[in-house]
């Protein structure tokens, strides 16, 4: 009995204690944190009921001049309206919470975005159980940056640019998106790596710079066909020479491009006609500095010239499959060389994806192609543990990537005797070293994971 009293009166205490800076901080700047608005949520609203119920139907059972019917009754009563009551308490707790994340050592970013579309709200921790909204600063960002990279980060005099301090013309911006920050400092250090590897060896071949999606990159111009094998050495020797740090002034830029993935482009046509790109570097130790797969990537580049030259290819598959979205590029006369492309992209990438994802899954594999000629894996059927359906499963190829540096998949499942094809996945094979990644994609419209829309560009 004086524990459940002890109990009670504790909960209590703690529950008013929160009521009443709840009123208080509504009149200021200062909030309570995500996680300590639930915990005293829980306290009032659910603990401190359950503990005065509890308290109470104790006493009533004490009392010998009720009757038992009566205290059963009671007792019946209470937890059924209890449990209802703190159901609906739960869940008023539970979809009612907020996100809250910690950007930097001093910077909270909170999703206040509850039935509405409103962006992340900015705060500062203002003690253990407060914060204060605020604004981005230089400081934060460059928090952020050195968390990130593990290396020191200045700021101009002027206090508006961002630049490392191992490698100072490197400079660097920073901008919130979503709950998180995004940053080009990757991209700008490849390029800087990149050219001082140009200049050092005294490279002849014509350059320039391309910007996608805010970002910019270098990019190396071809004058064609016979062009491409020369072209491929030259993206070798700058990659290899940014990956040992030749030319580098920043001392660990070997350990930056072991841990961060660079990528050089290149184009036939000049600056108005960009066409793939070769990335290099990686955190799985993927250096994919070899001629020969270079090249690969390059030629078959080259023989979808038509989508290169049509940009909004790359990303407008629509939403009628991927099937529609696949053209047979024109067959290409050109003189014989050592480093043709594979006989079939298409099927190298499709098997691909079967040995690192679908063989363990216990699909079969066999290569097969529609009226069109499109190329499509069937992969079997396969009964499913959910609602204990039979489905058949296929793997389509889709098209190019963005960036053009890898081959996309799609991996459809249609109940037996239906033609009614849902996606299950969509997959990304990188054509230089043949890695394959999961996109989590279930439709169209899904943007995929950020390994995803990193390798490919989109």
């Amino acid at each position: 009995m004086k524990a459940i009293k002890i109990t009670t009166l504790i909960t209590v205490c703690i529950s008013v204690l929160y009521l009443l800076l709840s009123a208080v901080l509504s009149f200021t700047a200062v909030s309570f944190r995500n996680w300590a608005d639930v915990l005293g949520k829980l306290f009032a609203a659910v603990l401190m009921p359950i503990m005065v119920l509890v308290l109470a139907l104790f006493l009533l059972y004490r009392n010998e001049r009720v009757h038992q019917t009566v205290k059963t009754v009671c007792v019946a009563a209470a937890v059924i309206v209890c449990s209802i009551y703190v159901c609906f308490a739960m869940f008023f707790i539970a979809f009612g919470s907020k996100e809250e994340r910690m950007l930097t050592r001093h910077l909270l970013v909170t999703d206040e975005s509850f039935l509405s579309e409103a962006d992340p709200v900015y705060y500062r921790p203002a003690a253990l159980f407060f914060k204060r909204p605020t604004e981005i600063t230089t400081t934060d960002q460059v928090d952020y940056l050195e968390k990130k990279y593990q290396r020191s980060f200045g700021v101009s005099e002027s206090g508006d640019i961002i630049y490392d301090r191992e490698c100072p013309e490197v400079k660097v911006s920073v901008w919130p998106w979503g709950m998180t920050f995004h940053d080009n400092y990757t991209e700008e250090l490849t390029i800087t790596s990149l050219l001082e590897v140009y200049n050092g060896v005294n490279m002849e071949r014509g350059y320039h710079i391309v910007e996608i999606n805010d970002r910019e990159y270098l990019c190396l111009e071809a004058s064609g066909y016979d062009d491409i094998e020369t072209l491929s050495e030259d993206m070798v020797c700058l990659m290899a020479g940014a990956m040992s740090g030749g030319f580098s002034r920043s001392g660990n830029a070997m350990e930056f491009f072991q841990e961060y993935r660079g990528v050089v482009y290149f184009s036939f046509g000049g600056e108005e006609d960009y066409m793939g790109s070769v990335p290099f570097g990686g955190k799985n130790g993927e250096w994919p500095i070899d001629v020969e797969a270079v090249a690969r990537t390059v030629y078959r580049k080259y023989a979808d010239d038509g989508a290169a030259k049509n940009k909004e290819s790359y990303s407008n598959t629509g939403e009628s499959g991927a099937e529609e979205s696949f053209f047979e590029p024109a067959p290409e006369s050109a003189p014989e060389t050592d480093l043709e492309p594979e006989p079939d992209y298409r099927e190298t990438a499709a098997k691909a994806v079967y040995d690192a994802v679908l063989s363990e899954e216990g699909f079969s594999y066999e290569v097969c192609y529609n009226a069109k000629g499109n190329l499509y894996i069937d992969l079997g059927s396969k009964l499913s543990e959910e609602d204990g359906q039979t489905y058949s499963y296929r793997l389509v190829y889709d098209r190019l990537s963005k960036n053009g540096a890898c081959e996309l998949l799609v991996l459809y499942r249609s109940a037996e005797g239906s033609d009614n094809e849902v996606i299950m996945d969509m997959y990304a094979v990188e054509t230089a070293t043949g890695k394959v990644v999961v996109s989590g994609r279930k439709a169209w419209s899904d943007v995929g994971t950020e390994e995803y829309r990193e390798i490919t560009g989109e």
